[in-house]
């Protein structure tokens, strides 16, 4: 059984365990010295979220996420979501705005966008960073304390963003309070209510990551718009690779393997890596199989 704890959204003591999360050797791509502690998955019945406990300090997780790579997260291929977002921004704002993206990691989804837009972003990986001003001339910063007060956006995107904060009402809230008058907040995650998760629970491939700790669904969408004031205007889910029928039907069989029997998965992984001078599993197959993504825009209501 895992440690007791009250939920890091709403607070409530009304939670439950899932199971056991594995033991890491990563974080955000970087080997690690020693091996993170996954903890348990819990959900709270009062707000729905899933949450990893226990989590890391703050600080620690900035320290973890600021390191030297700058190709974990690195997509220039075509990504699902951003093919959504820039579809919803084109069909909403045709002739430009300003666009904030919140964790915009080297910058490929603003150079995507063009430059009819005023681009910006906010990046907590320095060499990242650097290297997304240098494709969309604008300023990035580390922290969204750092962007000056009287700055407002017309659109703030956050892909693959609050998966990995321990409060994400925290964080919408914060970034919602970057908007302009009739702003729209655009987010994408994984579903923590998909089919196959609610199915393998804390064996899912989304939560084996140490860096993911926050998980939302639709129900845990509806609690947030009730206390925030941000209401969601879209929800829908996607798929976040297109893969091959062939490329698909494997890697459901993985994910079926390791969501039934993880020790053998696993065993039988760190038995591949070895023979191929690898030194343990440190992804899944999984992403892509099904429709396991929410695709979220909230939208600031205007001054009446």
């Amino acid at each position: 059984m895992g440690p007791r704890s009250i939920c890091p959204c709403c607070a409530s003591h009304d939670i439950f365990e899932i199971g056991k999360l594995p033991d890491s050797p990563c974080f955000a791509g970087t080997r690690l010295e020693e091996p993170i502690k996954g903890g348990w998955l819990y959900r709270c019945r009062t707000c729905k979220l899933k949450f990893r406990n226990p989590s890391e300090s703050n600080s620690t997780y900035r320290s973890l996420y600021d390191n030297a790579t700058t190709a974990t997260w690195d997509a220039e291929t075509s990504r699902a979501d951003w093919d959504l977002i820039v579809r919803y921004l084109l069909e909403r704002q045709p002739q430009g705005s300003r666009v904030l993206d919140f964790g915009c990691y080297t910058g490929g989804l603003l150079a995507r966008l063009g430059g009819r837009y005023q681009r910006y972003g906010v990046e907590i990986n320095r060499d990242a960073a650097a290297i997304a001003s240098k494709k969309v001339g604008r300023n990035v910063w580390s922290s969204v304390d750092e962007i000056p007060s009287e700055l407002r956006f017309d659109a703030v995107i956050a892909t693959d963003v609050v998966e990995h904060v321990v409060n994400p009402l925290l964080l919408i809230k914060d970034l919602a309070s970057k908007l302009s008058d009739d702003g729209i907040l655009i987010i994408t995650t994984g579903d923590a209510d998909s089919a196959l998760w609610n199915r393998f629970g804390a064996n899912w491939w989304y939560c084996f990551y140490p860096e993911h700790i926050s998980f939302l669904s639709a129900s845990w969408l509806e609690y947030m718009s009730e206390v925030s004031v941000i209401p969601v205007v879209h929800c829908e889910n996607f798929r976040y690779y297109k893969l091959s029928m062939i490329r698909r039907l494997l890697d459901l069989i993985f994910v079926h393997w390791y969501g039934l029997f993880p020790s053998s998965f696993l065993f039988v992984g760190r038995l591949i890596g070895r023979l191929r001078g690898r030194q343990d599993v440190t992804s899944l197959p999984g992403v892509g199989v099904s429709n396991d993504h929410l695709f979220i825009v909230l939208r600031r209501m205007g001054r009446p």
